[in-house]
């Protein structure tokens, strides 16, 4: 990890970012130019993908608003990509939540972690036992309850638990696994299992059903050409604090830098005095803590989720990691838009069974051209 923010490097982020937002824009104008379609059905396609991946239509209430000159000018396909784009820079925030741990734990480790998904479901879950009015209970106790507490509280609540289990995690199981020389391809073995484990966990302790965290109704505002409901708003400027606050961190804090040398070599940053594994405890903690934050904004954008959400969500976060560039906690962050902008366009003419099977194709593509990710580090090799 770069010890700066590289100015060239996010110049090429943007500039690979620009030119997948132009080449889509493109190909779905050339389609739709053939084709002609009824304001009505572009504003049912434009509700039901403001709403992600299984909104429930019966909580969305649109505001009347008249149509200004400029939503006259735009055309309906343009309308619908740039209503797709945004839903895709909106999925792309909550992913990095989750994808930014997942590379900082790869960048101070080398860990590949496959139990990460279930970190972003544990958050999910746990905000849904503290908030629901339906009754709920531990598992292995007879015992059933009703807690409801306030959404906010309940996530705060879920995220300091989700932290602590990082801590636990690392304490009595990385951590003892590092110091016993364990390689890293066992502890990958051992994370699968993990992950299995807390995968069969969670659908014990809150059943297969999907759940939703807020029944309140979204009040959903025209704004140009996008439609965005409050809690959409409120989601943005969560996960955009939490990932400013990341890079302040990193840039600003003497811990931060710590990170960033552990991340570079851990060998010298031992040897300069630094606490390599206090370290990698701390970004243990902000990494699962920031994966449950993403899994309580995902499970509010989307109207609801399950108990497997973080387990389909993995496989999009190796491919933000791997496209940003392994171990590069910004790559993360770019890489995560990308595949944000790629998922959701994607369904304008692709069903959304395809749409994450095209993320991983822009994946393949983008690394036979440039096998460091967009953020990483060429290396040399012999």
């Amino acid at each position: 990890m770069k010890r700066s923010l590289d100015t060239r490097v996010v110049l090429r982020a943007l500039v690979v970012f620009l030119v997948a937002a132009v080449a889509v824009t493109w190909l779905l104008s050339a389609q739709a130019s053939g084709t002609t379609q009824s304001p009505g059905v572009t504003s049912n396609i434009a509700t039901e993908t403001a709403f992600g991946l299984a909104g429930s239509a019966d909580a969305v209430v649109t505001t009347d608003v008249a149509p200004t000159p400029e939503q006259t000018a735009v055309s309906d396909s343009q309308s619908r990509v740039l209503q797709n784009v945004f839903n895709g820079v909106v999925f792309g925030l909550m992913l990095a939540l989750a994808s930014v741990g997942l590379s900082l734990i790869y960048g101070t480790t080398g860990l590949s972690n496959f139990a990460h998904g279930e970190q972003v479901s544990l958050g999910a879950m746990l905000a849904y036992f503290f908030a629901t009015e339906q009754p709920v209970g531990i598992p292995l106790t007879p015992w059933q309850f009703v807690i409801g507490w306030p959404l906010w509280l309940a996530a705060i609540v879920a995220i300091a638990i989700a932290g602590a289990s990082g801590w636990l995690q690392d304490r009595f199981l990385w951590g003892k696994l590092r110091k016993r020389g364990v390689g890293i391809v066992q502890q990958m073995i051992v994370s699968i299992g993990l992950s299995l484990a807390l995968l069969n966990f969670l659908q014990w302790w809150i059943g297969p059903d999907r759940i939703r965290l807020s029944k309140a109704i979204e009040v959903r505002h025209q704004v140009g050409p996008i439609q965005v409901g409050n809690i959409t708003l409120m989601s943005i400027a969560i996960a955009a604090i939490a990932l400013i606050g990341v890079a302040l961190f990193l840039q600003r804090t003497r811990l931060g830098r710590a990170t960033r040398a552990v991340s570079d070599n851990p060998s010298l940053a031992a040897a300069s005095g630094i606490k390599v594994d206090s370290i990698v405890r701390l970004v243990w903690i902000m990494a699962v803590s920031l994966a449950a934050l993403g899994g309580i904004l995902m499970a509010l954008y989307d109207n609801g989720t399950k108990f497997d959400v973080g387990a389909r969500l993995l496989l999009l976060m190796f491919a933000a990691v791997t496209l940003g560039g392994l171990g590069q906690a910004y790559g993360a962050l770019a890489g995560s838009l990308v595949i944000g902008v790629v998922v959701e366009t994607s369904t304008l003419w692709l069903g959304p069974d395809l749409k994450y099977a095209t993320a991983l194709g822009i994946l393949i593509i983008v690394l036979l051209v440039r096998p460091q990710g967009i953020l990483g580090r060429a290396e040399r090799v012999g």
